[in-house]
């Protein structure tokens, strides 16, 4: 479409030099916005959450091995998220660690800028600026994530400087989503960490070692089920079932059977009686050489059965007066696997009940919503308020 003439004024009155500088602006404005579209929504702060069955944020703390832990998570379905405040210090694990291979690639990239003649005291600032909150306390962390957790590897420096593997944080998320569990390990050692009360987590450790025997049952039965459908295999548990349609099936099929083989018996037999010499002359043929192979294995099997009964002839044969119907054999393995499972789930929530209270009465003097315990007025020359306020800071 043709411009009119007041556009051609309003073109002309533009400067091409305001033009050139505009153009690559508006550009860079449409690739953030683009950028921005793609990018996924972030999660909100801890605690905006409203606890569903899907969703929560719940707060997790304790005293483990000489160190105070306060873990804030987010669960979510499939997708939890966490901080953990370890001796007074925040950290973000994920961040961190992202933060830290982001900088070992941009590392690689400056040798080649090096080689430009790039500035080293820029990049080395850039690095310093990048990792100041994470060598906050001397501190890496090593994520590995599943389904249903997320294993954090705390790992601290040595002796020498390096850094090595010391203690293991695991948070686990239970059900859709809106309740867990966060224990600390160390080696075989493992300290489990005390949710807020009140909150969904809390609730749920409540309910399930005040009833250990109601919810050791409930989860034996899934738990059974998982066992037993790879051992006997989904058809050996359907058996029941599809017995009576494979005797009526039987009973269809089996009139049809019984004619075929009527009008094939005089084949075979006619079959068999011409190839009866072929097998006498093979037979007398091997005899011999049969023959002088058990001779050699005759004093092994002698051997054999004279070591058997040294070894368990004193043992007597037991044997029931009665035949057990195989009913009974099949009945009784899901029902020793339900006995097993709720055995080693009962005695799991006794346990549980036994690590919570442990973990409080360790971390009695510790405050809420605080990674380190409280501490009297006067320490180190401040009050406690500053102490705290100082380690939220960093």
């Amino acid at each position: 479409m043709p411009k009119s003439s007041a556009e051609h004024d309003r073109a002309d009155d533009v400067d091409p030099a305001d033009a050139e500088a505009e153009g690559p602006s508006a550009d860079a404005d449409a690739d953030a916005e683009a950028v921005a579209d793609d990018e996924p929504a972030e999660e909100g702060p801890f605690g905006a959450q409203e606890p569903t069955r899907f969703a929560a944020d719940v707060e997790y703390s304790g005293r483990a091995d000489g160190h105070d832990y306060v873990v804030r998570v987010q669960h979510r379905f499939l997708d939890s998220r966490f901080t953990v405040d370890i001796d007074g210090v925040e950290h973000d694990p994920v961040a961190e660690e992202k933060a830290r291979k982001k900088a070992g690639k941009s590392g690689d990239a400056e040798k080649v800028d090096q080689v430009d003649g790039a500035d080293e005291d820029d990049r080395a600032d850039a690095d310093a600026d990048a990792d100041a909150d994470a060598d906050a306390d001397d501190l890496r962390f090593t994520i590995g994530d599943s389904f249903t957790y997320v294993r954090c590897t705390v790992r601290r420096r040595g002796e020498k400087g390096d850094f090595t593997d010391a203690e293991t944080i695991v948070v686990s998320t239970a059900g859709f989503g809106g309740a867990g569990e966060v224990d600390v390990r160390h080696g075989l050692e493992r300290t489990l960490l005390v949710p807020t009360p009140g909150s969904p987590s809390a609730l749920r450790d409540e309910k399930r070692t005040a009833k250990p025997t109601r919810y050791a049952l409930l989860a034996a039965l899934p738990k059974a089920a998982g066992y037993l459908i790879p051992l006997l295999g989904i058809g050996a548990l359907f058996s029941g079932l599809l017995d009576p349609v494979k005797a009526w099936v039987g009973e269809r099929v089996r009139p049809v059977i019984a004619a075929i083989d009527a009008f094939v018996q005089p084949i075979k037999d006619w079959f068999d009686e011409l190839l009866r010499p072929v097998r006498e002359f093979l037979a007398a043929l091997f005899a011999p050489i049969g023959e002088a192979i058990a001779a050699m294995l005759r004093p092994l099997q002698r051997a054999a059965a004279w070591l058997r009964e040294l070894l368990f002839g004193w043992i007597p044969d037991l044997s029931l007066p009665f035949s057990v119907p195989g009913w009974v054999v099949d009945l009784a393995v899901p029902v020793i696997v339900v006995l097993v499972v709720f055995a080693v789930t009962f005695g799991r929530l006794r346990r549980r009940r036994e690590k919570l209270a442990a973990t409080r009465a360790a971390s009695a003097g510790m405050p809420r919503g605080a990674g380190t315990p409280e501490e009297p007025d006067g320490a180190d020359g401040t009050d406690g308020t500053d102490r705290a306020a100082g380690a939220s800071e960093r």
